[in-house]
């Protein structure tokens, strides 16, 4: 797997989350939603799959204004029983949401030679689709690079006063870890599907980073919060349960629009 050329790719980053993008509240910005597919692979050419088949057709898709992202990650750290590996697809605006382009013509303007029949085949003979779940970016601080995501799945007690902890007290924290060259990025994400009592979390917070060495946190957060002491703090933490966290490798991106939007 060819990570280190990914250390340099800058589009990749905004699988993830936009420049821009700061808050759901910022009613003149369309929304920006990520639908995250977890896949099993089942084949030794998975990747390849995904690399020649799928990610020119994702490709096309952002060409046409029909998607932001599409990006490949491998679970490096974390259960991989079910996810070994997910797709990443951002849109922005509720029109690239919900536009259903043909998967057949799509095919066909990416790869105009192609067989459509045997890729698909070959697609359903290399991995399991195991699920699908659609986030909501209401937060972050946009990532020029990254070679990791580390995905923090969380439960809120109280949605509320867990989003303005997480934009008012930590997002300056994250901001001070970025800064300090520990971090290249954070993101914060509301689940929109699917939800309910059998949905272990409801909320995601994604650190961005080109290395796995250790970051000095409670150093980061004092700085950026001179005003609350460790302990306030940790309190504070209460207010979400973390169920899990996986760390996944940036495998593959599309770039951005020639127009730079």
């Amino acid at each position: 797997m060819n990570t280190g050329k990914l250390l340099t790719t800058v589009v990749a980053a905004y699988a993830f989350v936009a420049a821009g993008v700061a808050s759901a509240e910022d009613q003149d910005m369309p929304l920006l939603y990520i639908s995250i597919d977890c896949m099993k692979s089942t084949a030794a050419d998975y990747v390849s799959i995904e690399t020649d088949t799928w990610q020119p057709m994702h490709q096309h898709l952002v060409s046409e204004g029909k998607q932001l992202r599409w990006a490949l990650y491998w679970v490096m750290y974390g259960d991989r029983s079910k996810c070994d590996y997910y797709t990443v697809t951002t849109y922005l605006g509720s029109a690239q949401l919900n536009g259903r382009p043909s998967i057949e013509a799509v095919f066909a303007a990416a790869h105009p030679d192609g067989d459509f029949e045997q890729a698909m085949s070959d697609t359903f003979a290399s991995r399991d689709h195991a699920a699908s779940e659609l986030w909501l970016a209401v937060d972050g601080i946009s990532p020029e690079t990254h070679r990791y995501a580390v995905v923090n799945r969380m439960k809120a007690h109280d949605p509320d006063a867990y989003e303005r902890m997480e934009s008012r007290v930590f997002k300056p924290g994250h901001q001070a870890l970025v800064d300090g060259g520990y971090r290249s990025g954070w993101a914060m994400y509301p689940l929109v599907s699917p939800i309910g009592t059998s949905t272990p979390y409801d909320y995601s917070t994604v650190d961005f980073v080109d290395h796995l060495d250790p970051v000095p946190m409670a150093e980061a957060m004092m700085t950026a919060n001179p005003n609350r002491d460790l302990d306030e703090l940790q309190e504070l933490l209460d207010l979400r349960e973390q169920v899990s966290s996986e760390t996944w490798v940036l495998v593959a991106a599309t770039e951005r629009r020639e127009n730079g939007e």
